[in-house]
């Protein structure tokens, strides 16, 4: 039996295990090292992670991703109802108040502790298959500033997914080991002390020393500073109301986050063309760091 660790992300999700000496960060089928956090579900069958994201375009409305802020959430929470105005899928009150994801499969009305068991399960079956032995149990990464109730529907959906969760470690704490664990530097106690921040940037939170954070500002946030820009730019140059579909918005989002991760390496402008993305209409636009610093937030 093997304890692993789970990097429970908004956007996607790792597995990290303790392998010939050392910590590895285990890769999935397609080899990569970190698995979608997409659930996608058909009328009999359901896809998850990679397969799962392929499907984001043709199958919007049951394809389910960007769901962990609403955990241990109540429907009418204003920041649930924030965040239902920007995903694509139906968000429906289950008899206790809590949220529930309607999805083609069934018609059922899913859990967001049901939708994370999936993917932990998952995440399971990739760590077992690099283990070659079974997992039980699991420390699971979450955000410092998650509540009790937060934590709950976290650890219910590790219950869910036949886990025992021995831990659930903040986010900073975990970049703060993966500073120390292997650095031989470190000042003495006869030393004086080194100051370090650590900050950890994710998809759809920006946390500092477990004591400051932003639940509201992460990595999701550009993107869509970007895909607000260009939604502006292509009403005026092509007269498309992007904002009415929801698979055009999926794919400028898409194209967006490509452009941001561009832009990390690049200073000069970058071309940004989508074929066919509304009416058979080819789109075209581009961004540079120049731009992109006077969009506000």
């Amino acid at each position: 039996m093997a304890i692993v660790g789970f990097d429970v992300g908004f956007q996607n999700r790792c597995i990290a295990v303790v392998k010939s000496g050392g910590i590895e960060t285990v890769s999935n089928e397609f080899t990569d090292r970190c698995t979608p956090a997409v659930v996608s579900f058909n009328s009999k069958n359901r896809s998850i992670g990679n397969a799962a994201k392929n499907q984001m375009i043709t199958n919007t409305a049951s394809t389910v991703s960007h769901f962990k802020r609403l955990h241990g959430r109540l429907f009418q929470d204003h920041s649930v109802q924030a965040e239902k105005a920007s995903l694509p899928y139906d968000l429906v009150p289950l008899n206790d108040g809590k949220v529930g994801i309607k999805v083609m499969y069934l018609e059922h009305h899913f859990r967001i502790e049901q939708v994370t068991a999936m993917l932990l399960t998952k995440l399971k079956d990739i760590a077992e298959a690099n283990l070659q032995k079974k997992v039980m149990e699991c420390v699971i990464s979450i955000p410092s500033f998650f509540t009790d109730s937060e934590r709950t529907s976290v650890l219910d959906a590790a219950k869910i997914a036949s886990l025992n969760c021995l831990k659930l470690m903040n986010d900073s704490t975990a970049v703060a080991l993966i500073y120390g664990i292997y650095k031989k530097d470190l000042p003495g106690c006869d030393e004086n002390p080194k100051i370090v921040a650590f900050v950890d940037m994710g998809h759809s939170a920006l946390q500092v020393l477990s004591t400051a954070f932003d639940p509201y500002l992460g990595g999701k946030d550009f993107d869509q500073k970007l895909v607000e820009y260009f939604c502006a730019e292509y009403k005026s140059r092509y007269k498309m109301d992007v904002k009415s579909k929801a698979r055009a918005m999926l794919r400028l989002t898409q194209e967006c986050e490509k452009l941001k991760k561009l832009m990390s390496s690049n200073s000069t402008d970058i071309l940004l063309n989508i074929e066919c993305f509304m009416d058979d209409k080819d789109v075209c636009g581009k961004m540079s760091r120049t731009i992109r610093r006077s969009l506000s937030f």
